[in-house]
């Protein structure tokens, strides 16, 4: 019973679409969506656009055209990251992600955090009424290595379930606002484009497939992946990572020490830490950066 209440995959069942007159939910911000607010993920979120008030809270469930689904294994996904399908139900019965016309979030009921505040700010929501149905609540990503990430959700309605993992807790059912969905580059400084082949070394001595630095910043590239159908491995905001560039015809080759800032299937954004000389690591020196800037811009395959 608890691998059905949790989405695992089981049944090929699929639920019937009803989409008549309905308009189906934008597959790209569905993907950003869940891809910066997975479930099991610990959020931050403030009310009716009340920046000072700030609370913590924690991604529950989604609920897929009004079907709880309580695990990150009941969605379908492609190698790039794109929605395929949901799993749903008891039977695991699968909705397309054609057919989702209502995506929401559920998040548990935290009323009790406003004692927390201080009077003046618990004046400012009205006690006990941050939940009421019609209320704004903004979610935050709390994971500062990815950049921030921030949704507009509605309050559809509290919820007691009555069944499933969470029976007898309150939860709050928001439907997120897809249009307000911004992910917020940490990385300010202009950027300049580059296309120069990197080997990525990961955590525990992995190798990525085939990679090219897209562009760079004074102390941050991006890079992605040469074959767009091949996705990156996963890697955790705030991993160590190793680049090693060979910039071919003009002998010059780099090893950096970096960390994931924030990942996507097919790209990822580092932050620069150092550099090795000799086997040894060292800070970047005043014109480290600006060389390793210039020879990215003036490489030719």
């Amino acid at each position: 019973m608890l691998k059905a209440f949790l989405g695992k995959r089981g049944s090929v069942q699929e639920r019937p679409a009803e989409t008549t007159g309905r308009r189906s939910v934008d597959p790209e911000r569905l993907k950003t969506l869940i891809e910066f607010f997975p479930i099991g993920k610990k959020l931050r979120y403030y009310p009716e656009f009340k920046k000072d008030i700030v609370f913590d809270t924690l991604m529950v469930g989604y609920a897929v055209n009004g079907e709880l689904l309580y695990s990150c294994d009941a969605v379908e996904r492609d190698p790039n990251g794109h929605v395929m399908a949901f799993r749903v139900g008891e039977d695991s019965a699968r909705i397309r992600a054609a057919d989702v016309y209502l995506f929401q979030v559920l998040v548990p009921d935290t009323s009790d955090l406003e004692r927390q505040l201080d009077y003046a700010r618990r004046a400012e929501i009205g006690r006990g009424k941050q939940f009421n149905k019609g209320n704004y609540i903004t979610l935050m990503s709390n994971a500062a290595m990815r950049g921030l990430s921030t949704v507009d959700t509605e309050v559809a309605k509290p919820l007691m379930l009555v069944s499933g993992p969470y029976a007898h807790t309150k939860m709050i059912l928001l439907t997120p606002e897809l249009t307000t969905l911004v992910v917020t580059d940490q990385r300010r400084k202009p950027r300049a484009k580059t296309c120069a082949p990197v080997v990525l070394c990961l955590p525990g001595g992995g190798l990525s497939g085939p990679c090219v630095i897209a562009d760079i910043s004074d102390d941050s590239i991006r890079v992605r992946v040469r074959d767009r159908e091949t996705p990156l491995p996963p890697m955790a905001a705030g991993a160590e990572v190793t680049l090693d560039i060979d910039l071919g015809d003009s002998g010059t080759s780099y090893l950096l020490k970096g960390r994931v800032l924030r990942r996507a299937s097919d790209a990822c954004v580092i932050h620069l830490e150092g550099m090795f000389e000799s086997g040894r690591l060292k800070n970047f020196g005043p014109l480290d950066l600006l060389e390793l800037k210039a020879g990215l811009l003036n490489y030719s395959a």
